[in-house]
Order: C-alpha cells, then sequence, then structure tokens
C-alpha cells in the first residue's frame, strides 16, 4: 500500500468514529461519575488518595521538562548519533505533552478535591491537550515532521474546544460529551494504526507500545473502581489505580525518548548514551 493509502486508511477510521458519534444522540455526563469508591479523608485531605495519586503526574512532566532542557543543544534536524537526543523540530510537540501532563496533576486533584460537573471540565482539559499533542509525536516520528508541526496547533486547538464545547453543552442544560470522546478515542485509534502502518526512525518504540498498554490498563481499573475497591478490602479503589498507570503510561514516553536511538539508512543503530538509558551498541 502507498503512504498516501495508509494515511487513507487512518483518516477513514477517523471519519467512521465520528460518523458514529454522529448518528447517537447527545451524550450528557451522568452525575453518578463523581460518586467514586473511596472518598476517605486523610492526613486532612478530601478523596485522599484520589488527589494524591495525581503526583506521579507532576513528577513526569517536571522531568520531561528537565529531559527537554538538558537536550537543548540538539542540531534542528536529524543529524546526530547520541542516544536520546531530540531534535529542534519535534520538540514542541512534546513539550505541548508533558504540560499537559503535568497540569494534569493539579487539574485532577482539583476535580477530585469536591468532585462535580464544573470542576470536570479541569481535569478533562490538560488530559485532552496530552492526547492531542502524542498524536503529532508519532506522527513526527513515523509520517512526517513537517505535518507533525502543521498539525500541532490544530490539534491542540481542537482537543481544548472539545472540552469547552462539552462545558457549555452542560451549562444550557443539554449536556453532550460526543466531541470530547471522540478527540479522547481517535488518538487511541490512530496511534497503533500509525505505529502499525508506518516504520518507525527511531529505536525501542516498545514504550509507546507500552504507554498504550498502560493506558489500557488505567481504562480498566477505571470502570472496576468499587470492584476493587472491595477486592482489596478497601484500601485501595479502582480510579487511584487508574492515575497510577495513566502516570505510568507518560513516563513510558520520557523513557522511550531517552533510550531510543536513530536508525540509519542501512537498518544499522547509531550509538549513543542516554540519562534515561543506558549505553548501547
Amino acid at each position: 500500500m502507498s503512504r498516501y493509502g495508509r494515511i487513507g486508511v487512518i483518516l477513514v477510521a477517523g471519519v467512521a468514529l465520528g460518523a458514529a458519534l454522529v448518528a447517537r444522540p447527545p451524550i450528557p455526563q451522568p452525575e453518578t461519575y463523581h460518586r467514586f469508591a473511596d472518598a476517605r479523608t486523610l492526613w486532612g485531605v478530601p478523596s485522599a488518595l484520589n488527589v494524591l495519586s495525581n503526583l506521579p503526574f507532576l513528577a513526569v512532566g517536571l522531568l520531561g521538562f528537565i529531559f527537554l532542557a538538558r537536550d537543548s543543544g540538539s542540531a534542528p534536524r536529524i543529524t546526530g548519533d547520541a542516544q536520546g537526543q531530540l531534535p529542534k523540530l519535534e520538540k514542541p510537540a512534546y513539550a505541548v505533552f508533558f504540560a499537559g501532563v503535568l497540569l494534569t496533576a493539579f487539574g485532577s486533584s482539583y476535580y477530585h478535591l469536591a468532585p462535580s460537573t464544573e470542576r470536570l471540565f479541569w481535569d478533562r482539559l490538560p488530559m485532552s491537550v496530552a492526547f492531542s499533542s502524542l498524536v503529532a509525536t508519532v506522527v513526527a516520528e513515523r509520517i512526517s515532521v513537517k505535518w507533525s508541526r502543521i498539525l500541532l496547533l490544530p490539534f491542540v486547538i481542537a482537543a481544548v474546544t472539545s472540552v469547552i464545547v462539552w462545558r457549555l453543552s452542560e451549562q444550557r442544560g443539554s449536556g453532550d460529551m460526543r466531541f470530547y470522546i471522540f478527540i479522547q478515542g481517535f488518538p487511541m485509534l490512530a496511534l497503533p494504526m500509525i505505529m502499525l502502518l508506518f516504520s518507525p526512525r527511531y529505536t525501542n518504540s516498545k514504550w509507546l507500545w507500552l504507554m498504550m498498554l498502560f493506558y489500557a490498563a488505567a481504562k480498566v481499573t477505571e470502570l472496576l473502581d468499587v470492584q476493587i475497591w472491595n477486592a482489596s478490602g478497601r484500601a485501595v479503589s479502582g480510579h487511584s489505580l487508574k492515575h497510577l498507570l495513566a502516570a505510568g503510561g507518560t513516563y513510558s514516553v520520557l523513557v522511550m525518548l531517552g533510550r531510543r536511538a536513530l536508525r540509519t539508512e542501512d537498518g544499522s543503530i547509531s550509538k549513543g548514551f542516554s540519562s534515561f538509558g543506558r549505553a548501547r551498541s
């Protein structure tokens, strides 16, 4: 299949997902969503574990910016051979991604201190930005750095707009999450398709697959919030585990950046060293 044919397959999948959502009636935010199994106040913090389990997002976001700052001397094009080196043209998308991850720690904590539809807006906003920018990073690695840079801003605008549209619909009394669901669902559809249909320019893509596995596990634990709470003897809930697993997924992206190396045209791997990985030959 040609390059444009493979891109067409991904676009058709996106159109199909969008059409399926449009065909549905509006999907309001159920108020029951805010009733989490673990609402314990510990150390003076309401819903303590659901709040404090967001700290790993803060850590990953900060580590991501430390990585980007450390790598500030990278060449403007992919010319270096150091493992963990990030070309300047690819940095904006990763900067937006780590910003979204970092802000998720604050937005999600704010929401869980007093769960409500109004506060949920601040939880979903940074997460949507992180998802959309992650797609742009994979487009850069697998398809085109140029198109990644072109699409980054529209992707982020679409993500922010989806959350705003949902929130305004709730304020009008006719809640509708369909656009937001599309923005959340399309990356999880597009990412594996891009990775299967296009060859990587870097090594260690396994960490991106691990990220998606972490995310899938996070969604499962979210759905099994009460069941995990009861099975653990009311020690930990599924929602708290969701935060930890999702943060683990974002950390996988950081590890991938630190350990990957550029594949040369003959298929060999350039040598190098990374502070987030180890020397490889």
